[in-house]
């Protein structure tokens, strides 16, 4: 079984949280000290060191970091960066003796696999139990941190709004044929929306999908940082990325502007994804590792992920970054986490069929 989970966690399909449509919005959580679950926790810890994996860029968590420790300066911690496969294998290799205290990645599926095998903690911070069931495990073993709906960029100097594709399916109009970059099957959010189409409008769809990119001449990529780059610089003119990439193209003067898809009367809405956390089971500073996923979910930790990578908070009452409409403003796609952890395999199968590179 474990081997099983392994491959599953380290091939290129791996996927990101497909968001519950119309999830109710979490009660403000505070930041809370470590409870008394958490075996051994003292008191007051706000000291130590932390180590922490994390798929997450250098750039974007340094200054999550520096912001933890404006709060509790005597704690160390120390980051590993990675993919979300790379992590997730080292994880279990350590498993025996753990060495990371704290997972944040990108994949919540490979969060659901990990809690599978054991491999987190259960938390129920009130941090954590405030954030709706649907961005959680059911124990809080592992917790959305932020959120990322999929969206369609587009540079201003080659589309106009008037040409702009409106739907996913749009972009297997010939029209676009050798103008359009993706990220492939190595990329997790690429495979969750695949799944979401399955599941939302049929394999048959999915697959036509997939085969209309295939036949247009798509430029592949790992990931949606080439993706956005190669659209502002004017050599593709659009990008299917998630929306924050958009921003960030944007706040560098790049000629480019964004759709949030499939909002018409009957689309099927926006698909969501999100980043994630996980306190690691047997690791040496549980209390430290907790109390640094409740500043993630505070007020103050959420506006630096807003603020700096245009992401969507999961803790209301935070702005987001000036430009970024409210989620509250689209249509979510409506398939639940449960709904694409069992769809997962045919999607991979039907997808590398249809010739997902």
């Amino acid at each position: 079984m474990e081997n099983r989970m392994l491959n599953r966690l380290v091939v290129p399909f791996l996927l990101a949280v497909i968001v519950l449509a119309g999830c109710a919005a979490p009660a403000a959580p505070t930041p809370a000290a470590p409870t008394a679950s958490n075996a051994g926790a003292a008191e007051d810890v706000t000291a130590g060191e932390l180590i922490v994996y994390t798929s997450r860029s250098e750039s974007l968590f340094k200054p999550v970091i520096e912001a933890f420790n404006q709060v509790y300066p005597d704690v160390k911690v120390t980051m590993l960066t990675g993919s979300n496969g790379e992590l997730a294998a080292k994880l279990l290799e350590e498993r025996a003796n753990p060495q990371a205290d704290l997972l944040v990645n990108s994949d919540t599926l490979t969060m659901e696999s990990l809690a599978e095998q054991g491999l987190f903690a259960p938390n129920d911070s009130p941090a954590v139990t405030a954030v709706p069931e649907s961005l959680r495990a059911d124990d809080g073993n592992w917790v959305a941190l932020t959120l990322r709906p999929r969206v369609i960029m587009y540079n201003t100097d080659l589309v106009t709004p008037e040409e702009a594709p409106q739907t996913m399916m749009d972009l297997t109009d010939p029209q676009w044929q050798g103008q359009l970059g993706a990220a492939d099957s190595r990329n997790g959010a690429m495979v969750a929306q695949l799944v979401a189409m399955r599941h939302l409008l049929g394999e048959e769809a999915m697959t036509a999908f997939v085969q209309g990119l295939v036949a247009n001449d798509t430029q592949w990529f790992g990931g949606h940082t080439d993706v956005r780059k190669a659209v502002g610089a004017g050599e593709l003119a659009v990008g299917l990325v998630n929306h924050y990439y958009y921003h960030l193209s944007l706040a560098e003067g790049a000629p480019v502007a964004v759709v949030y898809p499939d909002q018409e009367e009957g689309g099927t809405g926006l698909i969501v994804n999100s980043t994630n956390a996980g306190v690691i089971d047997g690791a040496r500073h549980p209390e430290l590792a907790q109390l640094f996923i409740d500043f993630m979910l505070s007020p103050e930790g959420q506006k630096v992920y807003a603020d700096l990578n245009f992401e969507y908070p999961v803790t209301p009452g935070v702005a987001t970054a000036e430009g970024v409409p409210p989620l509250d403003d689209f249509k979510l796609a409506d398939v639940t986490l449960k709904t694409m952890w069992e769809e997962l395999e045919p999607t991979q199968q039907a997808a590398q069929a249809a010739g997902l590179p």
